[in-house]
Order: C-alpha cells, then structure tokens, then sequence
C-alpha cells in the first residue's frame, strides 16, 4: 500500500508517531491499494489517509477490523503478542488525544474479559453438572444390581454353600465400586459447587463492569449531546430498568438535517439483542429502527434500515423471524437500534432520508435494504423470477435441517392438516394449494421424536404421491399439484423422490 502523506512525528508527538507506523505495518498485510481498501471498510479514503499519517486516532473497531483483514488476506493469524502490541500503542495515542474515549475503550475491554471468563466458568458447570448427573445414574444402577445379588444369595445361601461363595465375592467387589462411585459423586458436588460459584462472583463482575460502561457512555452523551445545536429536537423517554434503552421520540419535519439527526439518533443508542425478550419492552407505536450484525464484543455492521407505520416491535419481531432459519446468519449476532417517530411516516419515509444520508455522506452500503430482505412472499407469479447474487434469499437460504420440535408424541393427521401445522410452526414462509377434500381420503402417519422441516416434506410428499411436488426455493416453499422446475430451487420433493437442484 502507497502512503500519500508521510508521517511527521514532530507535529504528532512520540505516542501518535509509534501507533500510525504499527498502522502501516498491519496495511502492508493487505497487498491492496489505499483506495481499493476504502471500499471494503466504512470509512472513506481521506479518513484513512489521516489514520495512517497519525493525523487522526482511530477508533478501536477500526484498528480490531484492519487485524481481521489482514488476517484473511495473508491466510496467517497475527502473534497474540503482537496484537497486544499494536493495542496498546492504541490505547496509549488515544489517551493522548481524548482521555475520556480511552477510558470508556479500558472498560469495554474489561467487560470483553470478564464476558470471556463468564462463559467459560459458566461451559465448566455445565461439564461438572452433567458428570454430576452420569455418576447419579451409575451409582443407580450398582445399587440396583447390589440389590438384586442380595435377593439372589438369600434365597441360595443353604442349598449352594460355593455358590453363594462367588455371590458374595461379586457383591464385595460390587460394593466396592459403589463406594467408590459415591466418594467420586461427592468430590464431583463439591467441585460443581464451586464452579458455580465462581460463575456467579464472574457474572456479578461483568454486571458491575456493564453499569460502569453504561454511566460512562451516558456521561459522553451528554457531554457531545450539549455541542449539538439541534439537541432539543429528541427527547428521551428513559424508564427505570438499565438493560434496555426505552427509545428516543423525534419530531422529524421535511429538513436537511432530519437524516443526519436520525442518523445520530440511532446511533446514540445501545444496541440490543434482537430477541424476543428485548422486543417486549419496546412501545407499539411507529419509528425507525436499523438492524446490526456482529458479536457482542465485536464492532458491528449496519445491515438494514427500515420503518413500521404502526408497531415497531411488530416489524421488529417479523424480522427477526425472517432472519430464524436461514444458513450463513444467526440471531446471536444481530442487534437493532429504533428510534420513535411522531410524524406521518407514510408523507416522511424516514427510513430513505437515513439511507440517503448513509449512502451520501458516509459511504455506507447497506447490503439488506432492496436486496429482498423483509419482503412477503412475492406470490405465484414470482416463483419463476431469477434472483440476483446480492439477494438476500441468495445469501442466507432457507435451512431445510431446521428442527420444528425436538421431541413429539405420533399422530395421524391428513395431509392440509399437517401442511397447516407446518405452516404455522416454520420460520419461513409455506405456501400450498391442498383441496379441503384431502382430508377424508388420505391420512398419514407423523411419527414420535424430533422433526426437521426436510423429514416433514418428504412425509407430505411421500403420502401425497407423483402428482404433487414440494419445491424449497432459496427463501421459501411451495406446494402445488405440478412437475415444475425453478430457477431458485434448493430441493424438489415428489413422491419417493427427493431431488436437490
């Protein structure tokens, strides 16, 4: 990579001069142009330009994301070492230029810590617990056998005196292993005990880091939010529980600025966990809301903006069911911001002036919105339609493996009433033309224990025959009397017959 602006150490100072060559360093790793990186990242050129002359401190996600790239393009990990090299120097420039986001960066990478503790403490229980469980049944069955021995040499004792000898010999050795078992069962509680109790003072630790991320990210707010000369345009309905941020009311108008402010908004708050519990607590009323993906430790990629002109959660929660089910994506990694809008959202499309602003100002591409993310199914007439590369049904299809129960009694019911069940208990969409009179001539038979949407369909297709066909497309699933093929087909399901496309 070719540096337009050299590095002058006298204007920067010793700290800023040390962490913008480690930055060049890490970007030789990438053995692309500075131009050509700008376009993968969501910062522009002269952003870059200015992280790379020590011009500018860039943010922890850009220094975590340059470290990712370079290790994918050079196919090697960069050393632990030198990774904590390159962070430190970080944290060092940035305390130079703005000692409060130094310290806000400190408590994120505590709390980072503690999570990773956490969940180790927490995986170390569950391996103990379930040890706990297999000695409990083992110790059962010795004691069941001991049982069983003791009635047998009763019965035995005077007529087979040699007999009873082995019995008793087996029961020695029997018990034995029983006692042997119980001291294992007792160090076994002993060591879950105190693994759950490490878990716990782990937990109670990132809770205690999370409020003091939490009273540290509320004192910058407001610190930035008294430079703003719009700040008495969003007003901020806080309710008293900690964990979810309740929403911010904006009177939008037709303005310039409404982008850039709902841009700001958004951004403002704490993402959420796109998870039914967090939907729950938010208002039924219309807004915006943009839809985010990354680890929780890790910086996180707009995906999508959209709006709901009546209930945001609603529209949160259908997408969120849009997201259940597919491959390449989980719901772990997707958060969402909302923001509540006062304004006719129909007259307003807040969600294009954020897109705008994103697009034009920011360079951001939003890889969701017009890709066919949130879109009903499209109907007959759109089942032969060819599918761009960049759709969303493209990259995520449909997971036929999906479990729609884990365990289950058996059944008989007929085939529209089976095909109604499915319909009801799939994430993605299922649409079928069974006629009412199905009903009453054909039964079939749904066994016990788990079921995945692939066994379901080979079950319908199985009883319905060779006329039907089931067709898993990339986004969804039909089921119609015909022999058709199409264009975005996963699986075809005819009959015996299963054919993957």
């Amino acid at each position: 990579m070719v540096f337009q602006k050299d590095i002058d150490g006298t204007q920067i100072g010793p700290d800023r001069y040390a962490f913008a060559l480690a930055l060049r360093e890490l970007a030789q790793r990438l053995g692309v142009t500075l131009s050509r990186y700008s376009v993968r990242v969501p910062w522009d050129r002269s952003t870059l330009s200015r992280y790379f002359s020590g011009a500018l401190v860039p943010p922890a996600e850009f220094v975590e994301q340059l470290i990712g790239d370079g290790n994918r393009e050079t196919g090697t990990e960069l050393t632990p070492d030198a990774q904590d090299t390159v962070r430190k120097l970080h944290r060092t420039a940035l305390r130079v230029t703005s000692p409060h986001a130094a310290d806000l960066q400190d408590l994120r990478d505590k709390l980072a810590k503690a999570d990773r503790e956490s969940r180790h403490l927490h995986q170390e229980a569950r391996l103990l617990r379930e040890m706990v469980r297999s000695a409990h049944e083992h110790l059962d069955e010795q004691q069941a056998r001991l049982r069983q021995l003791e009635q047998a040499g009763a019965a035995a004792r005077l007529v087979h005196r040699a007999e009873l000898d082995q019995r008793t010999a087996d029961f020695d050795s029997l018990r034995a292993e029983r006692d042997e078992l119980q001291e294992t069962l007792i160090r076994l509680t002993a060591k879950l005990a105190e693994a759950e109790r490490r878990a716990r003072e782990a937990e109670e630790r990132c809770i205690g880091l999370e409020q003091q991320l939490d009273t540290a990210e509320a004192h910058a707010e407001e610190r930035d939010a008294e430079a703003e000369a719009d700040v008495d345009t969003v007003t901020n309905t806080a309710t008293a529980e900690p964990t979810i941020s309740p929403g911010i009311s904006v009177h939008l108008g037709i303005t310039r600025e409404a982008g850039a402010r709902l841009v700001r908004t958004l951004d403002e708050q704490v993402p959420l966990p796109l998870t039914e519990a967090h939907l729950r607590k938010v208002l039924g009323r219309p807004g915006i809301y943009q839809l985010l993906r990354g680890g929780p430790s890790q910086p996180k990629e707009r995906m999508y903006v959209g709006k709901a002109d009546r209930s945001l959660p609603q529209r949160l929660d259908f997408a969120r069911l849009r997201i259940l089910g597919r491959k390449y994506i989980s719901l772990d990694d997707i958060y969402f911001t909302y923001v509540y809008v006062e304004d006719d959202l129909s007259a307003v499309a807040p969600e294009n002036l954020v897109i705008k602003h994103l697009q034009e100002e920011r360079g951001v591409s939003l890889l969701w919105n017009h890709n066919g993310f949130g879109n009903n199914d499209p109907g007959r007439r759109r089942d032969q339609t060819q599918l761009q590369p960049q759709h969303f049904d493209v990259a995520h299809p449909i997971d036929l493996d999906w479990s729609l129960r884990h365990d289950g009694r058996q059944q008989l019911l007929s085939p529209r009433d089976f095909a109604t069940y499915l319909k009801a208990e799939l994430p993605f969409a299922f649409r079928q033309k069974l006629e009412p009179a199905l009903a009453e001539e054909v039964s079939l038979e749904v066994p016990r224990g788990p079921l995945s949407a692939d066994t379901a369909f080979r079950l319908l297709a199985r009883n319905l025959g060779e006329s039907w066909q089931v067709s898993a497309l990339k986004g969804y699933v039909i089921l119609y009397k015909e022999h058709t093929e199409y264009p975005n087909a996963l699986r075809y399901y005819r009959g015996e017959n299963v054919t993957d496309a």
